[in-house]
């Protein structure tokens, strides 16, 4: 209970027992020439229980701050007995007994307390919501909260508790009758027609943006310039998805209150909707000109510039917001996905070494630090990363140690030249997620063919590959490259040739090992073909032109097919 209440509620109950004063002139009067000692003060028995109430109460007071709130409850228990229309009072004991799991005494508290006050809404709609959350009596419920309705006809709490009964207990029927008994209190003013808006707009079903929109109306009527109130009927249309209606009430708001918290960005946000994407970035800019502090403010122009694919600006943003923000992991976790997403993986390992520096316990960091060693060829330096990672893992945050930790773990080791331990790794990625092992099945296996070893388990981790993903082009790729080492030339093209085909964009790698393929086949000229695009893809490959060098002249003296002769 407020202290102010319980203060006001005290000086009334003490004026009330001892009455008015009497007039001086009267006094004098009254009093003898020799004065005596006055007669005992006696009160009549309205008063004389109030005194008790008031005395009770003081000593409640004293022992709640001297020994705990649960030392004072019974002596707040008695003054209730004296004065159960003490509502502010009862309603506090009622919580007490509700924490110690009293819930009976709690009820009890609160009816004397309604019984004792009927025009007073609170007591019935503390016992609404006990009946409905901890008993789940929603018939009980009901007949309080509506009770509560009767006392107090333009109490939003009052509404809402039934909305909540009728909501819990799939009631659409009595709903739609509570927010029509609603519409007839015509003399409720804005803050009351926002909150049955409001409890519209929270309805998930179909159609409850038009049945909010009537409140709505009523409470926009009734706002006039109200910022505050302006904004929140903004909120509630935007909550609905009526982004060109809110966009104008936010702009409203600002022309009242331009230091508003908030509604710059929500206005961005509509504007974002509304697919005003420049405008929205150029309003976000200006609150940032204004107010080079405001987080919330970068945090949006860089979700802004990510939509719009302007990836550096975003970056920036972000970046921005770190500087005001650094111990706020998600940022720096943000800044280093989208580093490795654009390809800068300075940037990427800078943000990863800054940001396992200052969350020492986020091996999360490590992790990204290692694969972007990794992803940047230094792969020793990403193995001892991947090491730590794991034995402090280990420790704390077995959660980690997934399928992809290992994954990574394991083609690092591979580029790292230790295939041993890639082996192992890539084993244990595939054993804790069989289900989702296509990846790492698909990588040991090319490894296994580009070393020429292990061909016939490397054909069937493949085929499990395919089985998950028949139609990836990589794992074609794969499976036709495994067969070519057998030396099972055609069904090696067969299966490449369609890999190319299923692959998004042209791919050096394939393009050689068709090329191979055709060679080995005895058809240089389709080899050759394939060489040169596989060269066309990758200007740096270092065996590509040795292979055209030595079979290009071939190509040349061969005789034309009698078809391609040219006629005499």
């Amino acid at each position: 209970m407020r202290r102010s209440a319980a203060r006001c509620w005290l000086v009334c109950a003490i004026v009330a027992a001892i009455g008015p004063a009497a007039p001086a002139s009267e006094a004098d009067a009254i009093l003898p020439e020799s004065f005596s000692a006055p007669q005992p003060l006696r009160l009549n028995d309205k008063s004389a229980r109030q005194a008790e109430a008031i005395a009770r109460y003081l000593q409640s007071i004293f022992e709640e701050e001297t020994d705990g709130p649960d030392k004072a409850v019974e002596t707040k228990r008695k003054v209730l007995q004296l004065d159960p229309a003490f509502t502010g009072l009862a309603i506090e004991v009622a919580h007490q007994y509700l924490r110690h799991g009293e819930t009976a005494e709690a009820i009890s508290v609160l009816k004397d307390a309604s019984k004792a006050a009927p025009a007073d809404a609170t007591p019935a709609l503390a016992l609404a919501a006990i009946y409905l959350r901890q008993l789940q009596k929603p018939d009980l419920a009901e007949k309080n909260a509506q009770q509560a309705l009767a006392a107090s006809p333009e109490s939003a709490a009052a509404y809402e508790t039934l909305w909540e009964i009728y909501r819990t207990t799939s009631q659409p029927q009595k709903l739609d009758a509570l927010f029509q008994r609603a519409l007839k209190q015509k003399d409720a003013g804005a803050a009351f027609w926002l909150s049955m808006a409001e409890l519209r707009a929270r309805e998930s079903a179909p159609g409850a943006a038009a049945r909010a929109e009537p409140f709505l109306a009523l409470a926009l009527e009734r706002a006039g310039e109200d910022a505050s109130l302006l904004s929140r009927i903004a909120d509630c249309y935007a909550s609905c998805g009526a982004a060109d209606k809110a966009a104008p009430l936010y702009r409203r708001a600002l022309a009242q209150r331009t230091n508003l918290g908030g509604v710059r960005e929500k206005l961005a946000t509509c504007l974002l909707r509304l697919g005003d994407t420049t405008e929205a970035i150029k309003l976000l800019e200006d609150i940032v000109a204004a107010n080079p502090l405001d987080l919330g403010a970068y945090d949006q122009i860089a979700q802004l510039h990510l939509a719009g694919k302007n990836f550096p600006k975003a970056l920036a943003n972000l970046r921005q917001a770190i500087l005001l923000a650094p111990s706020d992991p998600r940022r720096h976790d943000d800044v280093i996905r989208l580093s490795i997403g654009t390809g800068d993986m300075t940037g990427a390992l800078d943000a990863a070494t800054e940001a396992e520096k200052r969350f020492p316990k986020h091996i999360e960091f490590t992790v990204y630090r290692a694969r972007i060693l990794s992803e940047s060829k230094r792969h020793e330096e990403s193995l001892k990363a991947f090491e730590q990672a794991q034995e402090r893992a280990e420790k704390g945050r077995r959660d980690l140690l997934d399928s992809d930790f290992f994954f990574s773990y394991g083609a690092a080791a591979e580029q790292a030249g230790n295939p041993a331990k890639a082996v192992e790794l890539l084993r244990k990625s595939i054993e804790l997620d069989p289900e989702k092992a296509a990846r790492a099945c698909n990588y040991l296996g090319y490894m296994w063919a580009e070393r020429n070893e292990n061909l016939d388990e490397a054909v069937l981790l493949v085929r499990r590959a395919l089985d998950s993903e028949p139609d990836n082009g990589a794992y074609l790729d794969t499976l036709g490259w495994i067969y070519f080492r057998q030396g099972k030339f055609q069904e090696a093209l067969v299966e490449l040739l369609h890999a190319a085909e299923l692959l998004p964009g042209p791919d050096g790698v394939v393009f050689e090992h068709i090329g191979d393929t055709y060679q080995k086949l005895g058809k240089s000229v389709e080899a050759v073909l394939y060489w040169q695009k596989a060269l066309r893809e990758d200007p740096s490959s270092t065996t590509l032109p040795a292979k055209l060098d030595a079979h290009s002249s071939r190509v040349v003296q061969q005789p034309k097919p009698a078809g391609e002769r040219q006629q005499p």
